[in-house]
């Protein structure tokens, strides 16, 4: 099936898949809220109010998928519904909920898999009773981006950095391999691997930027590179490592991402390595050969495979605005199309950046209620309001997963 093609981060966008936070964030609590992956607990209404504007634009410019709508149409087959239901509870080691389970039909199991599965007192192990849940709710599936990534014409499954989120892979591969027909790969195979998707970058038909820091570790870059060495085709990786604190560094594109041809947005102190030596590799792989380049910083080997970008600075020229608004995903920008990106309107030293660097600011809300059409502007940036969002520790590109983009004209 030629359905799921994804070449670059900004060819024009012809489908993507979310969803929208829903009552699995309400069920964190300051007990579980590390183990939820979260610094902060979140607001569901206003959340959701929030996400409401930052959808409207990605539906008024293409087609969009949602993760529940997906994994109901999965489990409307009953083979599908048992190969996953075990694969969930085997790995969880939940098994004796399978025959429980197994009744429920598939609106609500979708809704248990998403939400969790409440304790009930006489049925369940007395165990899971100080839990509230015995299978615990995906606190962080609205980040779609981070179990699954399109690339080229597969799917990579990620082998995801916390146990919390492994069925957020179990999902995600099913949806793809029984929903959209597509063959996965899968680092998870190989153990001591983890891979997540906001370390990947689709840059080029031969090229990515990965991300090396706490989520996608040494082995599961190995692992990319033994898989693009088998395919006997020419393939560029650029590594960047990232430090393991603070939070907000856990993906390259909390640090990186490409808004155009010439374009990116870029977190300097890291990137440029003004305040730390965060090393740099060029993989370059040809006919299953594979060579090892260090480089001196990331712009530079991005120039090395073809790109000559000019870096837009998150937070501006500031270093005290440049860490408060990386923080809040500053750097972490989602393409529309080329020189069409999509961000969060908080961050108001980036979005000065951007303006001067000749994008448009647009506002989201202008664009939902029909004011504003994105097609009249050759460059911009639609900024949609957010203060409960980013608290959850990503921003536009986190939230989204793209199976679908057209070819780039290099």
């Amino acid at each position: 099936m030629d359905f799921i093609e994804v070449n670059s981060e900004i060819g024009h966008l012809e489908g993507v898949i979310l969803h929208t936070p829903g009552q699995e964030i309400e069920q964190m609590v300051p007990d579980n809220i590390h183990e939820a992956l979260y610094s902060d607990l979140l607001n569901v209404e206003v959340a959701s109010r929030e996400y409401a504007d930052f959808e409207g634009v990605l539906s008024k410019w293409t087609k969009t998928y949602k993760v529940r709508d997906l994994l109901v149409k999965v489990l409307e087959q009953k083979e599908d519904k048992m190969e996953l239901l075990n694969k969930v509870l085997q790995a969880e080691n939940k098994l004796f909920l399978y025959a429980e389970l197994m009744e429920k039909t598939p609106e609500e199991l979708a809704d248990i898999l998403i939400g969790g599965y409440p304790y009930v007192e006489g049925s369940h192990p007395e165990q899971f009773r100080s839990k509230r849940y015995v299978l615990n709710p995906l606190y962080n599936l609205f980040f779609t981006r981070d179990a699954s990534s399109a690339v080229y014409d597969k799917v990579l499954i990620h082998a995801m950095s916390t146990s919390v989120r492994d069925r957020e892979s179990y999902v995600m591969d099913a949806i793809f391999r029984h929903v959209f027909g597509v063959e996965t790969i899968n680092p998870k195979a190989v153990p001591g691997t983890t891979t997540e998707g906001g370390d990947v970058l689709i840059a080029r038909e031969d090229v990515l930027f990965v991300g090396n820091g706490c989520r996608t570790n040494k082995a599961g870059i190995d692992f990319l590179i033994k898989y693009f060495a088998t395919r006997k085709e020419r393939q560029h990786i650029i590594i960047q490592q990232l430090p393991d604190k603070p939070d907000s560094f856990i993906h390259l594109d909390m640090v990186f991402t490409m808004l155009a041809q010439d374009r990116c947005m870029i977190y300097e102190p890291l990137i440029r390595n003004v305040y730390g030596n965060f090393g740099v590799t060029h993989v370059e792989i040809d006919n299953g050969q594979i060579r090892y380049h260090h480089m001196d910083d990331f712009l530079e080997a991005v120039k090395h495979v073809g790109f000559d970008m000019q870096p837009v600075l998150c937070g501006g020229d500031d270093l005290w605005h440049q860490q408060r608004e990386q923080w809040h995903s500053g750097a972490n920008f989602f393409a529309l199309g080329e020189g069409k990106v999509l961000g969060y309107a908080r961050n108001r030293y980036t979005l000065d950046a951007l303006d001067k660097a000749g994008f448009e600011v647009l506002k989201a809300a202008d664009v939902c209620s029909g004011k504003v059409n994105m097609q009249n502007y050759d460059r911009f940036v639609v900024a949609f309001d957010a203060a409960e969002l980013p608290r959850g520790g990503g921003g536009a590109r986190c939230m989204t997963m793209p199976i679908k983009r057209r070819k780039v004209e290099w």
